[in-house]
C-alpha cells in the first residue's frame, strides 16, 4: 500500500511540476534561439519515429519517375517549395534563414528521399516546424510527382535544376516600408534598386 501511495504521490507531483513549468514562460520559444541538444533530439527521433510508423501504409505507384511527373514535380517545387528548402545555384531566402528548425536541404545528393516518406510528408505536413500540408489542396497524383522529383534529383546542379523547372533568377530589392514626409505615416513602396534577395520567375521562350 505505501509502494502505491508513492507512486500517486510522485506522479502527482511530477504533473504539478510540468504544470507550473508550461505557465512560467521559462523555456525559450524564440525562433532565434537553437533548442539545446537534448530537446533537439527528442524532436527529430519524434518526428522519424512517427514518419516511419505511419509511411509503412503507404504503396509507392509502380514506373513513379516518370519524365513527366519529374517535370511536373520540378516545377512545383519551384513555385511552393524553394523559398524554404533553397535550390542549387539560389541564395537562401530571408524566410529560410530566420526558421527553427532550418529547412532540410533535400536536394542534396547525399538525401535518400524515399518516395513513401515524402508523400506522407508533403501530404500530411509536419508539426511545428512550418512544414504545411499540401494534401489539403493538392491531388495524390501531384504529390506523387512531387515524391518522384525529389527522389530523381538528389544532387541536381544548378544548370540542370534551371532546365528542368524552367525559371530564371533575378536579384530584387527587399520589401522595407517607409514613412512618408514629415512622419505623416502614410506607408511609401521601397525602391527596387538594392538587391537583397532572389526572386525565380517563370522563363518564357528560349
Amino acid at each position: 500500500m505505501k509502494i502505491v501511495v508513492a507512486v500517486l504521490s510522485c506522479t502527482v507531483v511530477t504533473v504539478l511540476v510540468a504544470i507550473a513549468f508550461i505557465y512560467s514562460g521559462l523555456y525559450d520559444v524564440a525562433a532565434i534561439s537553437p533548442d539545446n541538444r537534448i530537446v533537439a533530439w527528442a524532436l527529430h527521433q519524434t518526428f522519424s519515429s512517427s514518419v516511419t510508423r505511419r509511411m509503412s501504409g503507404v504503396q509507392v505507384p509502380p514506373n513513379l519517375e516518370t519524365a513527366e511527373a519529374i517535370q511536373s514535380g520540378a516545377r512545383f517545387y519551384s513555385e511552393n517549395c524553394v523559398i524554404c528548402h533553397g535550390a542549387p545555384g539560389q541564395q537562401i531566402t530571408a524566410i529560410a534563414s530566420g526558421m527553427n528548425p532550418a529547412p532540410p536541404d533535400i536536394l542534396a545528393a547525399r538525401r535518400r528521399n524515399d518516395p513513401a516518406g515524402v508523400f506522407w510528408i508533403v501530404k500530411n505536413g509536419v508539426k511545428m516546424t512550418g512544414m504545411p500540408a499540401f494534401g489539403k489542396t493538392q491531388s495524390d497524383t501531384q504529390i506523387w510527382e512531387i515524391a518522384a522529383f525529389l527522389r530523381k534529383a538528389r544532387g541536381i546542379t544548378a544548370d540542370e535544376y534551371q532546365n528542368l523547372t524552367g525559371t530564371r533568377c533575378l536579384s530584387v530589392a527587399p520589401p522595407s516600408p517607409r514613412v512618408g514626409p514629415s512622419g505623416s505615416g502614410v506607408f511609401q513602396p521601397p525602391s527596387t534598386q538594392s538587391a537583397k534577395f532572389v526572386n525565380c520567375e517563370g522563363r518564357r521562350g528560349p
